[in-house]
């Protein structure tokens, strides 16, 4: 539980930190529109390795979770 409350805060402060700075958020926003737009360039199998990358990283980030130590 701590884990997840840990990496929820991580999400938080850097939320408050796109809030804060304007220069930080006019780049991170120009990052992220650059590489939709490449996703459009090669979709849709763009798309689709997306998706299983976002797959295999929730499959690991699940699975590490879980084992006992």
């Amino acid at each position: 539980m701590v884990r997840g409350l840990s990496f929820l805060a991580t999400f938080g402060f850097g939320g408050v930190f796109l809030g804060i700075s304007p220069n930080l958020r006019d780049l991170v926003a120009g990052a992220f529109n650059s590489g939709l737009s490449d996703l459009d360039k090669y979709s849709p199998w763009s798309y689709v390795g997306c998706a299983v990358a976002a797959l295999v990283f929730l499959t690991v980030l699940v699975n590490t979770g879980s084992r006992p130590k």
